[in-house]
Formats: structure tokens, sequence, C-alpha cells
């Protein structure tokens, strides 16, 4: 469907390679990275995790930035790649003595992170492929219903069939990333993936497809085919992102990628600005700030011999009148859509792709 936050024409700056706008967003994430990450052990943790959730907001931009279709059922691969990547890793011991309905070959297998990774990566984007060829001929109200199902679905499977996973309970013993650099490392990868997908020519055809389908057949653009493709990539990413958490938190359930994962995740891409790769960086980094500052209220803070505390669930409240907001008064996202520019920097405006 042709969000009402997607801007109406193509954007300057997007159809052509500029080293500012791919370096601008890694230096940012690298930087941030490191700052936090080395104040203590658990800013470290929460690196981590921001880290995972910013791989998954990339994975939402690449196909509702590029295609305005606005899904939400992405959390279901994030749930795959979680699963999967824990089960290839977890101790044979403790699949066979916790996990006792898994299916036997699963039990079976036990190898390192970095093999897992991939084969989740792969899992969620055939599984994205899969349900691609038929939720990617809907458009409109019926597709975000369809790929809401779409998530329905896969909790209830992952929560209920103890054959490919703990059912209810919580797969423990997930081995952890040793260091933060591994999930930035990550990061880094899906981030040039992405800005390289959006100014490759399939990327530009598929915005074409998003201002004016009629046009962009006329120049001999399947819509379907392109919206399968970016949203296979987009499943890919995604799962990468769940199996980043499950490694990040050393335990995964079926219930860490349902609506509060999916809602937050869209609402940093929204917040931030769907349409550009910067939106999604900045969209992630302001939503977590804002929501650890809120932590930290509602627990109480002393400012000498006052106290604040804010009564729980304030975060969730905030975030979504601030999600309200954006969406009234600046439907583009805070940074208007547009990728990393340095003002001193000047730069050739690409023609429209």
């Amino acid at each position: 469907m042709a969000s009402e936050f997607l801007p109406s024409r193509q954007l300057p700056g997007v159809t052509r390679f500029q080293w500012q706008q791919l370096l601008g967003p890694i230096i940012v994430v690298i930087a941030l990275t490191y700052l936090t990450s080395g104040v203590s052990a658990s800013f470290s943790y929460l690196t981590e995790g921001t880290l995972a959730l910013l791989v998954m907001v990339l994975g939402l931009q690449v196909f509702i930035g590029n295609s305005g279709v606005l899904p939400f059922g992405q959390a279901a691969f994030a749930m795959v790649g979680g699963f999967a990547s824990g089960l290839l890793t977890a101790p044979i011991k403790i699949k066979e003595n916790v996990l006792d309905g898994l299916w036997e070959p699963l039990k079976a297998v036990n190898m390192g992170i970095w093999p897992s990774l991939l084969i989740a990566v792969l899992v969620g984007a055939l599984f994205a492929f899969i349900t691609g060829l038929l939720l990617m001929r809907l458009s409109g109200l019926a597709a975000g219903i369809a790929t809401f199902a779409l998530l329905m679905v896969a909790d209830n499977v992952f929560f209920n069939w103890k054959l490919i996973g703990p059912g209810p309970q919580v797969m423990p013993q997930v081995p952890k990333f040793a260091f933060v650099d591994e999930s930035l490392a990550l990061t880094v990868i899906v981030i040039v993936v992405v800005y390289l997908l959006g100014i490759s020519r399939r990327g530009r055809l598929l915005r074409a497809t998003r201002e004016d389908a009629l046009a962009a057949r006329a120049l001999g653009a399947s819509v379907w085919h392109l919206r399968v493709l970016f949203f296979t990539i987009s499943g890919g990413i995604a799962a990468l992102s769940g199996a980043m958490y499950a490694h990040h938190a050393g335990a995964v359930t079926a219930r860490d990628f349902y609506l509060g994962f999916t809602f937050i995740t869209l609402a940093m891409l929204i917040i931030g600005g769907a349409t550009s790769l910067w939106g999604a960086v900045v969209g992630t980094i302001l939503v977590t700030a804002i929501g650890q500052v809120l932590l930290v209220l509602e627990g109480g803070v002393n400012f000498g011999s006052v106290e604040i505390t804010l009564p729980n669930g304030v975060r969730g409240l905030v975030i979504a009148a601030a999600l309200v907001v954006i969406l009234i008064w600046r439907p583009k996202g805070v940074t208007g859509g547009k990728e990393f520019k340095l003002p001193f920097l000047k730069t050739r405006s690409a023609a429209p792709g």
C-alpha cells in the first residue's frame, strides 16, 4: 500500500552512489557502539541488543522504503532466524534434557555461531520467498492484514509445536557473542547491502512502482517480481536480526518476536524516516535512547531532595505518542526521508531514477 509517510516524488541523491551517504551512517553506528559499550557491562549489553534491532529496522527499510508496502509480519522471519540459529548452536545435552519433544535430527546438531547465522539467513529468506510469492500479489489493506496473519501463524507454530522448538518455554543456553564487535560487523555489512540495494537498478524500479505503478510497468518493470525479490531480501535480513538477538540474549522464545517487537521496530523506522537508510539508523537510536531514559525514570531518579518516578508503562505511551505526532506533523520522519549529508560537502543532484 502506498503509505502516507512515504514521499510523493523521488528524493534527490538516492539514485547514485555517494560515499558520504554510506560512510556517514557507518561512522555514526561505529562511534556510538564503542562509546556506549565502553561505559559498563550493562551498556554493552544494551548496545548489542540495539544493533540487533537496527538490523531488523534496516530489513524493514529495504522493503518498505522502496516498495511503499507496509507489512506487519516481518517479525515472523526474525522468529525463524532466532530459532534456527539458537537450535543449531545450543548444546546437545541441553536439547536432550530440556527440549524433550524436539525432532531427533535437530537434537544431534551442534555448530558454531557463524555457520548458524548463514543458515538462519538462508532459511529466513527461503520462508520469505515462498510466502512472498502469494502475499506480494496483494496491495493496500489486504497486504497489511495478510502479512499480520503470517506473523500470527508463525507465533502459534513456534509457541505450540515442540517438534521444532521449546514451545511456550524458553530455549536456554544459546551461545552468546563474545564481543560487541561481532554484532557491529554484521550491522555494518547489512548497512552496506541495504544502501547498495537502494541505489541499484532494481531498487530504483521498485521505487518507481511505488510512485506510479502504471508508468513503471510501461518501462518493463514487473511489480510482483520486484516485490518478491525485495521481500525475500528483507526476510533474510530480519532472520539475521532474530539470530543476533538470540546470541545476544542467550535464550529465545516465540514471544520475543511478536507484537511488541513488531511495534517497536516499525516505530523506529517511521519516526526516523522510512524512505532512507539514514532514517532507519536515526530512528533506532532515538527510540532506544528515549526508551532507556524513561526506563530509568520509571525506576525513580533523585535530583537533590526531589525524587522523580514515572508510572510503569510510560515508555510505551511516549513512543506511541511520538509515532502519532510524527505521522501527523512530519510524515517523512525526523530525517525528512533523506540520506546522510554533510552540509559543507556539495554533491551534484542525480537525475530521477
